[in-house]
C-alpha cells in the first residue's frame, strides 16, 4: 500500500479534512505524515492507524515510535527511547516478544488515565 493523500482518506470516511488533519497530527508518529495543508501524505503504517482513528475517534490512543534500548527489571517491559517525548519509557511487551526486541524500532501507544500515562507495544 503506497502513500496516500490525507484529503482522499478523509473523503473515504466522510470526515471533514480539518478534522482528519487534526487526528493525523495528534495520533500519528511524525515520520508518517509528510507535506503541508491539503497536500499532506500519509505513509502505510499511518494509514492503518488512521483507519482505526476515523472509525472510533474517542478511544484511539496516541501512537509513537521509538527504539528499544534495554530490558526492564520487570520482564514484561522494555525501555524505549522516544525522540518525540524526549525520554526513556517503559513499554509493555507481549510475552512472545520478550528478549527479542532489543535494538528494534517499534510503534507503541500511550494510554492515559487519572493516574498518568502507560505505554504498550502495538504491532503494525
Amino acid at each position: 500500500m503506497p502513500k496516500k493523500r490525507l484529503a482522499v482518506i478523509a473523503e473515504e470516511y466522510d470526515v471533514p479534512f480539518e478534522e482528519a488533519f487534526k487526528i493525523a497530527i495528534d495520533r500519528l508518529p511524525p515520520d508518517e505524515v509528510t507535506g503541508k495543508g491539503k497536500l499532506t501524505w500519509i505513509g502505510e503504517d499511518g494509514q492503518l492507524i488512521l483507519e482505526k482513528s476515523m472509525l472510533i475517534n474517542e478511544i484511539t490512543p496516541k501512537n509513537y515510535k521509538g527504539k528499544v534500548i534495554s530490558e526492564c527489571p520487570n520482564p514484561r517491559y522494555n525501555y524505549v527511547q522516544c525522540k518525540e517525548l524526549r525520554k526513556r519509557i517503559p513499554v509493555l511487551i507481549p510475552a512472545r516478544n520478550r528478549g527479542k526486541m532489543l535494538g528494534k524500532l517499534i510503534t507503541f501507544e500511550a494510554i492515559e488515565d487519572k493516574n498518568g500515562a502507560s505505554y504498550r507495544y502495538i504491532r503494525v
